[in-house]
């Protein structure tokens, strides 16, 4: 073989690495090769992926921050240059010099090492709005769920209408409905009956509430103390025998069974002064 056939061969080998110095940083690439000034894929229909060991560059979309960058190319493009467009280097997974995380796309699978369904946390369109929080049995995009016999769940923040939500879709269904939902002034919204141990009032009067015993027993607490014991009466909503304590910080109730979970129509009265 002469020296010139050798020579082909070696451009041939050296043109395809993965291992490539671009601008001074170290590359892992599959399926993307540098020239002089641009990426190109070796085949177009196929995506790309590189990992970017920063030496002389920041992270593009971090100013000041180098790190170890995962990027996505996707298929389709046969040349680029660019980086966070369609038709770029998209951010998959980077590690920065601070030790922190930054994860691309719309959120992240966790498996558990079982079957599904499988837990997910996300930042995503949920199809009405942007929310960020646990998800599971439903994917990152919410165009599809693991399993149909399995509810959905979601809890976090609905960043589009500022308020935090805990929403459960039925199986076989992928339609939301809120659990629970807080409003950016605190006010929660719950769907259903809230069974609660205690339940702290707002300010000394004449209160009328109605509450769910938890094992047995409901506490009542005044956030200032009456200045004489007010007057509590419990009325259960159920064939169940129930007695009330009061006192002037609090009315306790509590059931002959200590597994009761009546609701109870619960009304202080007394001397606010």
């Amino acid at each position: 073989m002469n020296a010139l056939a050798l020579s082909g061969i070696l451009a041939g080998v050296l043109a395809v690495t993965p291992f490539q110095v671009v601008d001074g940083d170290g590359w892992l690439t599959s399926n993307a090769v540098y020239g002089e000034t641009r990426w190109s894929t070796l085949e177009a229909q196929r995506p790309a992926f590189g990992l970017e060991l920063s030496e002389r560059n920041d992270l593009p979309f971090d100013r000041g921050t180098a790190g170890a960058t995962f990027w996505v190319h996707n298929a389709g493009c046969a040349v680029f240059e660019s980086f966070g467009e369609p038709c770029g280097w998209q951010l998959g997974l980077a590690l920065t010099q601070f030790r922190s995380i930054v994860v691309g796309g719309n959120g992240m699978e966790i498996d558990g090492s079982a079957p599904p369904p499988y837990a997910r946390v996300v930042n995503a369109v949920d199809g009405e709005a942007r929310v960020a929080g646990l998800l599971t049995n439903e994917f990152v995009d919410f165009s599809g769920t693991d399993a149909e016999n399995a509810p959905s769940w979601f809890g976090g923040f609905d960043l589009t209408h500022d308020g935090f939500a805990v929403r459960r879709a039925a199986p076989g269904s992928q339609q939301f409905t809120d659990l629970l939902a807080v409003d950016s002034e605190g006010n929660a919204t719950v769907s259903g009956s809230l069974a609660a141990a205690q339940a702290h009032q707002t300010g000394p009067n004449q209160w009328a509430t109605r509450a769910r015993l938890a094992g047995g027993r409901y506490v009542f607490h005044f956030a200032k103390p009456f200045a004489q014991t007010p007057v509590c009466v419990a009325s259960p909503e159920s064939a169940v025998r129930v007695y009330v304590t009061p006192a002037r910080d609090r009315c306790t109730v509590t059931a002959e069974n200590p597994h009761d979970a009546a609701t109870i129509d619960l009304i202080v009265v007394g001397n606010p002064g």
